[in-house]
């Protein structure tokens, strides 16, 4: 109702606030509430975060990563030198599927894009960015943590939002009930935030779960220490776990 009204009254309305909005409704019209679903990120079970990596880090892990199966990487905006190390990887390893975390504003939303990265990761939840996301065509998973803002996203067309931070907030039996009063939308949501190795079966049970995102695989400490071949094992060892689940 609040965006049918803000276009019947558009002369009196801030279009840089509607205009968003309007391509937000007219997405959910033409895809029936199945907007720009990354369907690809279901092959992989487990979504391996890197917070702290300098561009020469990153290379090594993106290599330990492949040679233990994963395929799939996210490097968050968290540091100065985060894009110079998404580019490195972009360029070295064009076949992994290379998302960028921690995306705050729409320049660095435009960035993503530009540089031809696979997908975005917000913790937020921001109606213009997911609206940019849909205008640029990218893969774009926006933070929720409430049942107001996955309401709010579902509502928008958003059917894959990430659920973070969520073991602060309650972990396995905070995102059962978060996702119980939705079990009748095709969501499927990617929990992060202080998982470790350990829970990551729990999560995967909870049949709306479609990956679950963490820095396990990737230790600072092995980060740090440029160790690939540990680094490698722990790829193959959560992927192995992780698959026992599907």
């Amino acid at each position: 109702r609040a965006t049918h009204l803000e276009l019947k009254n558009l002369k009196n309305c801030n279009l840089d606030y509607v205009l968003p909005r309007f391509r937000i409704l007219y997405s959910m019209t033409l895809t029936k509430n199945k907007v720009h679903h990354p369907l690809w990120l279901q092959k992989y079970p487990v979504l391996p975060i890197i917070n702290q990596a300098s561009p020469d880090e990153a290379l090594n892990i993106a290599e330990a990563l492949l040679d233990g199966g994963i395929e799939v990487m996210e490097i968050t905006l968290r540091t100065s030198h985060a894009k110079k190390a998404l580019q490195v990887v972009r360029k070295k390893f064009p076949e992994i599927t290379l998302g960028v975390g921690s995306i705050l504003s729409s320049e660095q939303m435009k960035w993503t894009a530009s540089e031809g990265m696979n997908f975005g990761v917000s913790p937020v939840w921001n109606e213009d960015l997911w609206a940019l996301s849909l205008d640029l065509g990218i893969s774009f998973f926006p933070g929720v943590l409430t049942p107001s803002e996955l309401s709010r996203a579902i509502n928008a067309g958003c059917l894959h939002p990430k659920i973070f931070p969520i073991e602060p907030t309650g972990g396995v039996p905070y995102l059962k009930s978060l996702l119980a009063p939705f079990g009748n939308t095709d969501l499927y949501c990617l929990p992060t935030g202080g998982i470790g190795k350990e829970k990551v079966l729990e999560y995967l049970a909870i049949p709306q779960v479609s990956t679950v995102g963490g820095s396990w695989i990737t230790p600072q400490s092995l980060i740090s220490s440029k160790d690939r071949k540990g680094m490698t094992e722990l790829a193959k060892s959560s992927l192995l776990l992780a698959n026992t689940s599907r």
